[in-house]
């Protein structure tokens, strides 16, 4: 471990802010065999600092995942409130792949460790994926292909949000469609 990550990690846990692994490149994302593993590991890069800027600022960063000449790039980060962010298309001749936006800090009151309804059908009503990290350390991948988010790593896998604690027996589902989603938000169902 390098002196920076050292560094990073006493920060880190004097904030209340927790990140294990060290680094998104050591998270496993489905490996090579996925059909979006480099797509999956570039968003993950880019969430990872965002996530733990989210969560200490209580407030959602999103953007856009593209592809310019061949190569992966992200819009510059827009900064929203507490429970929404509108991202800025990239300008030029791009291939826009997906969006992506961080769910802030735990809040109770809130099922912010899944995406919402809105989330996905965005991403939907405009035929990309989506990536959502969460206060819970969660990184969840929107599939507009398949019509449904699942769990690119769960728990803690990414900065996560001390505060928050996973309830065992009550943990988000590995995947959602929007309609498992309505059930979810409509039932008050806890996780």
């Amino acid at each position: 471990m390098n002196f920076r990550k050292i560094q990073f990690a006493c920060f880190v846990m004097s904030l209340g802010l927790f990140a294990l692994p060290l680094s998104a490149r050591d998270l496993n994302l489905g490996g090579g065999h996925e059909k979006y593993a480099q797509e999956h590991a570039f968003t993950a890069d880019v969430l990872w600092d965002l996530n733990k800027q989210s969560i200490l600022v209580d407030l959602e960063y999103c953007g856009f995942i593209y592809r310019e000449n061949g190569e992966l790039r992200a819009t510059k980060p827009e900064k929203g409130g507490a429970a929404s962010c509108l991202p800025i298309l990239p300008q030029g001749d791009v291939e826009i792949f997906a969006s992506y936006h961080t769910h802030a800090a735990f809040d109770p009151a809130s099922f912010n460790e899944y995406p919402s309804v809105q989330d996905m059908e965005g991403d939907f009503s405009r035929f990309e994926n989506g990536y959502i990290s969460t206060p819970g350390g969660r990184l969840w991948f929107v599939d507009n292909h398949k019509r449904r988010a699942r769990q690119l790593c769960g728990y803690r896998c990414m900065p996560f949000d001390s505060r928050y604690r996973e309830t065992p027996g009550k943990e988000a589902r590995f995947q959602v469609t929007i309609d498992q989603l309505n059930v979810i938000f409509n039932q008050g169902i806890e996780y």
